[in-house]
């Protein structure tokens, strides 16, 4: 069997960027369940003007995809496989779910259970007064790497950003994310406009489908660029890798069409010498819980973003995950599982098809 469930998730409160305001995350869930009673679970989360396919044409792709895998197990991971191109969400939910079902994530959460994931802080304000007391507050609780959202007015987003280089002290860096927001004279002129110390990366500047402009700005600016919404396949990465002045990429599964693909493409970004970040910032605990296991296995040494499930009111799992300044720790009782009932009644909409497995 596979189910999905449709779920509006409200936030604690509004998630700002340059792409808009989130009050709520969209969500859907992918139950996958063998003939011996065994689940793997997998999570999309599109964000119109991110994600390719939008919350409303993910559902609809899902609705679509499940008669197929109803039909025959391995056309329909031949058709997941094709949804990879336009619908990479939706398709890395449900290789998620199925890598799940095999125990890929059992044996890693073994592996690291007893090992803290630093994740970094988000200074979550766009005012340039108060923006140095937050990054305090962070510091003092631990962090040592900042997200600084950026985007809006270049002028008044170099004023934030030196505000609080000013207050960092050694061994601190901010991860400056631009969600796209800025063409290219507005980046070229923010970038040369903050002191670089403190500056880990510039993340994607402008417009993901703007190589050109990606180009111009990562040549001139005094700024590393990270490259985040423009990267889905591999040969997105190699493409950025010929770009001087590209130093870091930023991958997330649900981009990456799953986990084994996310592998596939961190041995990449490392044998391109790129530097790799991961992590989803809009997910639920279940995506952000699988991100973490795989932050953790694969040894990635810069903090991870897998803190969207900071933000839902609502947690989707039966155990939640433990936060202690930036070190997230799995919860040491038992693997996590989906609170079934619970994501049940959450829903909005579902579907169900019956999966055949060879397992």
């Amino acid at each position: 069997m596979i189910d999905a469930f449709r779920l509006r998730l409200p936030l604690k409160q509004p998630y700002e960027n340059a792409l808009g305001t989130l009050s709520h995350l969209d969500a859907i869930l992918y139950r996958v369940v063998a003939e011996d009673g065994r689940e793997g679970w997998g999570e999309a989360c599109p964000v119109a003007g991110y994600s390719p396919e939008t919350p409303d044409e993910a559902w609809d792709a899902t609705r679509a995809i499940l008669p197929q895998m109803v039909r025959d197990a391995v056309e329909g991971q031949a058709a997941v496989d094709r949804l990879t191109a336009t619908h990479p969400f939706v398709a890395s939910a449900l290789n998620e779910a199925m890598a799940d079902l095999s125990g890929l994530f059992d044996d890693a959460w073994n592996k690291v259970r007893n090992q803290p994931i630093e994740l970094l802080g988000t200074v979550n304000t766009l005012d340039p007064d108060a923006a140095p007391e937050v990054a305090l507050s962070l510091i003092e609780a631990g962090y040592r790497t900042l997200k600084v959202k950026v985007g809006y007015q270049p002028v008044r987003d170099a004023e934030r950003v030196r505000n609080i280089s000013a207050v960092l002290g050694d061994g601190v860096r901010m991860r400056i994310d631009a969600n796209q927001g800025y063409d290219v004279d507005d980046a070229l002129a923010f970038a040369r406009a903050v002191p670089p110390d403190h500056v880990e990366v510039f993340e994607q500047p402008v417009h993901q489908e703007d190589w050109g402009g990606i180009s111009s700005v990562a040549e001139q600016s005094p700024l590393p660029i990270m490259l985040d919404e423009s990267i889905y396949s591999e040969d997105d990465i190699r493409r950025a890798a010929t770009i001087a002045g590209v130093a870091a990429i930023k991958l997330k599964m649900s981009k990456a069409g799953g986990p084994v693909q996310l592998r596939s493409q961190i041995a990449l970004c490392r044998e391109l010498s790129l530097d790799v970040v991961i992590g989803n910032g809009v997910a639920s605990d279940l995506g952000c819980y699988h991100e973490a296991l795989l932050q953790a296995v694969f040894g990635l040494d810069r903090a991870g973003e897998m803190n969207g499930f900071t933000k839902p009111l609502t947690s989707v799992l039966s155990s939640p995950l433990q936060l202690d300044g930036p070190n997230l720790f799995v919860p040491q009782v038992a693997v996590p599982k989906v609170a079934r009932d619970l994501v049940a009644d959450l829903a909005t909409d579902t579907a169900t098809g019956r999966l055949e497995t060879t397992r």
